[in-house]
């Protein structure tokens, strides 16, 4: 989140919001079908890039493990995110109010 909210603060715009990939997050290392994973995750991208820049989630399941670097998707609760996974995030306070797109293969 960290190069992404260094873009955003050089742009200086309020118009420029942002997107959470779950799987591009999953496979850059934040482990996001856990509830202490997903509260590290979005604390840092709150710090990096802040919470009321989300305005979507861009949602996808894993074909790949956590931290793999490799942007493999899968349809959800079929990869390594999982259903139960999928359960905490879409039920996480912080993302409720946000519309969630649906990517599959």
């Amino acid at each position: 989140f960290g190069q992404l909210g260094e873009i955003i603060k050089a742009v200086k715009s309020s118009r420029l919001k942002a997107c959470l990939d779950t799987a591009h997050a999953f496979e850059s290392g934040y482990n996001l079908g856990e509830v202490g994973g997903l509260d590290k995750a979005l604390e840092e991208f709150d710090h990096e890039i802040g919470l009321e820049r989300l305005v979507v989630v861009h949602t996808n399941d894993s074909k790949t493990p956590l931290s793999s670097g490799v942007d493999r998707h899968e349809n959800i609760g079929q990869g390594y995110i999982g259903e139960s996974g999928f359960r905490i995030i879409v039920n996480h306070p912080s993302l409720k109010r946000l519309p969630f797109i649906i990517e599959t293969p």
